[in-house]
């Protein structure tokens, strides 16, 4: 196991902050990052920790947090004693909280990680973090254009290498894409030359339509590492409504399966990989059926360009690699 502490110090205490169960599953993969690097880690979900707990929670609206669960986590705090306290998804953290941290007697450094655009009340959140770290440049842009005093960098989502591996599993002929249905996804889906396996919520028109292999349905992360190992790639498209310049998490778990990754032309691409060599990327549709026709021929093609991703997410990618980036600018 990396450490992050050196021998014979006390392990660095961190308190992650943030909602459990989200779609990416970011405080679950940041807290077992933690864990991995011998760091003391505990997690404070503010949608609940038991089914009694988001039960109240969404009983009061999650907007808002309620007395009870302040006093939680102000007794948490104190117990824990915390050198850190990352918050997972600034924006979705009720500002109560912050209010909370502000009257802690010995002040621990609180990074915040940011996966949206800034909305009209992050001002009051952002104002109490000491480093904002974005997965979207464009979102980093927006922040210091707004005035934002928090020192902020770009750190894009990642992987746990752990989960996500390759197998030996018979790979279908068959592109694959798993992600909810937006307009503009569905505009790339329908120009597809050869039928896909397309997995998700809201794609019922889609399905009845018979052409592409559709599962109407969200599914679990056992069941999608399963998906990625059995498909000859993996395409991903942007979530118009959230990503402006960054990458979502198809970018690196398929790649960390051993499967290459077709994904559309974004500005953040060149930051994480080697566009052609470690990743595929399309800039239209008549370059996507292109590149998937390509893969159905020459396999060799896609298991070069699937090796070579992979080992830049593992040299790069993981969250591992991205606590140390908060834990070396706070200087621990």
């Amino acid at each position: 196991m990396e450490r992050a502490t050196p021998a014979g110090k006390a392990p660095i205490r961190v308190l992650l902050l943030g909602k459990r169960g989200s779609l990416v599953l970011w405080l679950e993969n940041m807290h077992r990052a933690c864990v991995r690097l011998g760091l003391v880690a505990r997690v404070f979900p503010t949608n609940g920790d038991t089914l009694a707990a988001r039960l109240r929670v969404r009983w009061h609206g999650r907007a808002v947090a309620s007395g009870w669960m302040l006093s939680r986590f102000e007794r948490d705090l104190a117990r824990f004693r915390p050198d850190l306290v990352l918050v997972v998804g600034v924006f979705g953290v009720p500002a109560e909280y912050f209010g909370v941290l502000d009257m802690l007697a010995w002040h621990p450094p609180v990074a915040g990680l940011v996966g949206e655009r800034l909305p009209a009340v992050g001002r009051e959140r952002a104002d109490h973090i000491d480093r904002l770290y974005y997965t979207d440049t464009r979102f980093l842009q927006d922040a210091e254009e707004t005035g934002l005093t928090a020192p902020g960098r770009y750190l894009p989502l990642a992987v746990d290498a752990e989960l996500f591996r390759p197998s030996r599993a018979v790979r279908r002929p068959e592109l694959l894409f798993v992600a909810s249905r937006t307009a503009f996804r569905e505009s790339v889906v329908r120009r597809l030359d050869m039928p896909a396996r397309i997995v998700g919520t809201d794609w019922s028109v889609l399905a009845r339509e018979r052409f592409h292999r559709v599962r109407n349905r969200k599914i679990g992360r056992s069941h999608l590492v399963q998906l990625y190992r059995r498909h000859i790639a993996v395409l991903n498209v942007r979530n118009e409504a959230n990503v402006e310049h960054g990458l979502n998490q198809r970018s690196f778990e398929p790649l960390a399966c051993g499967t290459p990754v077709l994904n559309d032309d974004l500005p953040d691409l060149p930051l994480c990989f080697e566009p052609g060599r470690e990743i595929l990327v399309y800039r239209d549709t008549d370059e996507l059926n292109d590149l998937v026709g390509r893969l159905r021929r020459d396999r060799s093609f896609g298991a070069s360009v699937a090796e070579a991703g992979r080992q830049r997410v593992l040299a790069e990618h993981t969250y591992c690699h991205r606590v140390k980036v908060i834990l070396n600018d706070l200087d621990f």
